[in-house]
């Protein structure tokens, strides 16, 4: 047999408005300390704690922020110091082959007397 409603101690029924049955007010009342007990309360001191250690995080970001600004400022620097040893590098290696090239060579012989040559290989003969 199905029950029409849940009675109290008193005596009386309880219901919701959907017409089912309600538990007992000291039911609820347990089930509400049950509750509470299983929520955490955001008391002073976690509160202090909590704005803490947001502020540690936001210190530590900020640092991060900071070195690596300073980082990136170095890599710069760096590249622009190897971009300026290449170029160097460049200048004083075409200037090195400048003064040893063939044409500076045949120059210089031609100052000290020689005569250029016919050949420049091994002579060919035609039968």
């Amino acid at each position: 047999m199905r029950s029409e409603g849940a009675y109290r101690m008193d005596g009386v029924r309880s219901r919701t408005k959907y017409g089912t049955a309600r538990a007992a007010a000291p039911v609820e009342a347990d089930r509400k300390e049950e509750i509470e007990k299983r929520t955490p309360r955001l008391t002073p001191a976690r509160t202090a704690l909590l704005i803490l250690a947001v502020a540690a995080a936001f210190t530590l970001y900020i640092g991060h922020v900071h070195a690596t600004q300073e980082l990136l400022s170095e890599v710069q620097t760096a590249q622009r110091e190897h971009l300026r040893l290449n170029l160097k590098y460049n200048r004083l290696k075409g200037e090195f082959d400048r003064a040893t090239g063939p044409a500076m060579i045949y120059e210089r012989a031609r100052a000290l007397g020689l005569e250029e040559g016919i050949a420049y290989g091994p002579e060919l003969r035609y039968e």
